[in-house]
């Protein structure tokens, strides 16, 4: 075998010099081409409005780097300071230091891992570095954008003003809900020994509210159903607050005028009723939390098997008579105390123990390829939603800092995360009254004086190594200036 020649590289360790060169290279070049989309924006400006006062430097972090770069502040008519070009950019709208490419990959790592765990994959594999609270700040402003996307949804509700995200059209409407009890940070815990917490037996956690909507199931080639326009929401918080944000999703993503007929899946809880019932849904007890009371409720599997033929027949009275029967017949008060809350839990949702098949409701009929079929989907749902990232990481959660991971998990598990910004106003562009001026037009001078040195700036990349694709870019810029070009 012939002697591997000295000098070379390993190729893990060309690859990354490689990477690290080839940012350093894009640094430079989006920092050179935000310096001349800065003269285009003072070219273009509405100059009785905006006066050039003097020069700001900034660093963004980017997924090729820290990128500094020099940009103009203008000094409105109306009172106060401005950066038209962050303006123009929409960076002062977004992620402030962070750009929405790299703010979006540390979102995405984040949904599947823990802050510290999300702080270091984007610190491998991109050019910037960035800490476990760098990661966590970025995911609390995504958050908060889609706060105000929901306040906004409230705003066009509220002004009858249509502005659906997916404008979902269906006959029938299926909603399921449930909770998740999810450990909290020390000043959100439940006070230890409080009636609350006692009865809940749940000191340290507190209830995660989940709801998940849907039009139908479609089976795929695999054979396999999967829900179709399937849409989620989760938050900490009072009932009638959740139930309200839940609907106001509903309305600016289904068609809710076409929907005839609405069923609601729960366990039975109180703020469930009332979801149901504000919206007129068909209420029914989820089947799986059904047959888990029974087998809980019950130990003896005769008893069992009695209570689940008076399901099967339809017959409501006769499941609460065989629970009376069998409290009657139990051994000790264990038991009977047990069969007791059995029958207590099923007397209170007598008219939505069955469901809405067993009822022999008839619900109008599903588009093609879509078919009704048993709710039951929030079990499993809950799981890919809410549990593998919130709850068995051993972590614990604020009540912002829930609710913002929690709302961005159903965004991106269901309709996606792009789709719930469609509504936001887009940041406000700088309107040129007139032509933009070429280079040669622009005065000297703008105002009282100030600015007028950007003219004697040197062409891009003077000092530079240059390259062919920088001499292309310096001899388009000598036939036409950049401030007279037209930009995509």
């Amino acid at each position: 075998m012939e002697t591997i020649p000295e000098g070379l590289l390993e190729f893990k360790i060309l690859e990354k010099t490689i990477f690290e060169a080839l940012c350093r290279v894009g640094r430079e070049l989006i920092g050179d081409i935000l310096w001349e989309y800065d003269l285009r924006v003072l070219a273009g400006r509405d100059t009785r409005e905006y006066r050039m006062i003097n020069f700001g430097t900034t660093t963004i972090k980017t997924l090729m780097g820290e990128v500094s770069y020099r940009r103009r502040y203008y000094k409105k008519k109306t009172g106060g300071h401005v950066y038209l070009l962050d303006d123009v950019l929409g960076v002062s709208d977004g992620y402030g230091l962070i750009s929405a490419n790299l703010a979006e990959e540390i979102v995405a790592e984040c949904a599947e891992k823990s802050y510290r765990k999300s702080a270091k994959t984007i610190s491998s594999l991109t050019g910037q570095s960035i800490s476990a609270m760098g990661a966590w700040g970025v995911v609390q402003r995504f958050g908060e954008k889609i706060e105000r996307q929901r306040e906004r949804l409230k705003e066009l509700e509220a002004s009858e003003i249509v502005g659906q995200l997916g404008n979902h059209s269906s006959s029938s409407l299926f909603s399921e809900y449930d909770e998740i009890w999810l450990s909290m940070q020390k000043e959100e815990r439940r006070r230890k020994g409080s009636p609350v917490a006692q009865a809940a037996k749940k000191e340290g956690k507190k209830p995660m509210r989940i709801a998940t909507a849907y039009t139908g199931w479609s089976q795929g080639e695999d054979g396999r159903y999967r829900t179709e326009n399937k849409i989620a929401y989760a938050a900490f918080g009072e009932a009638a607050g959740f139930i309200a944000d839940f609907e106001t999703l509903l309305s600016h993503h289904y068609d809710m005028d076409g929907v005839e007929r609405r069923v609601a899946n729960g366990d039975g809880a109180s703020w469930i009723r009332t979801a149901a019932a504000e919206s007129g849904a068909i209420l029914q007890l989820d089947p799986y939390h059904r047959s888990q009371a029974i087998i809980k409720g019950i130990r003896d599997r005769g008893g069992r098997k009695r209570v689940f033929d008076a399901i099967r027949a339809k017959d409501v009275p006769k499941v609460l008579s065989v629970l009376a029967d069998l409290i009657a017949e139990a051994e000790n008060d264990a038991e009977r105390k047990k069969i007791g809350d059995l029958f207590g839990y099923f007397f209170k949702n007598k008219d939505s123990l069955l469901t809405w098949q067993e009822r022999e409701i008839k619900l109008p009929a599903p588009p093609e390829g879509i078919q009704y079929r048993n709710l039951g989907i929030q079990e499993s749902s809950n799981c890919n939603l809410i549990t593998l990232r919130m709850k068995h990481r051993k972590g614990s959660w604020s009540k912002q800092g829930g609710n913002h991971m929690a709302k961005m998990l159903c965004l991106r598990n269901t309709i996606g995360l792009d789709l719930i910004f469609g509504l936001l106003p887009a940041p406000q562009a700088v309107t040129p009254t007139a032509e933009p001026l070429s280079a040669a037009q622009t005065p000297m001078y703008d105002g009282e004086g100030y600015g007028g040195e950007w003219l004697h700036a040197a062409m891009p990349f003077e000092q530079a190594f240059r390259t062919n694709g920088r001499e292309a870019i310096r001899r388009m810029l000598r036939l036409r200036p950049l401030s007279d070009r037209a930009f995509m």
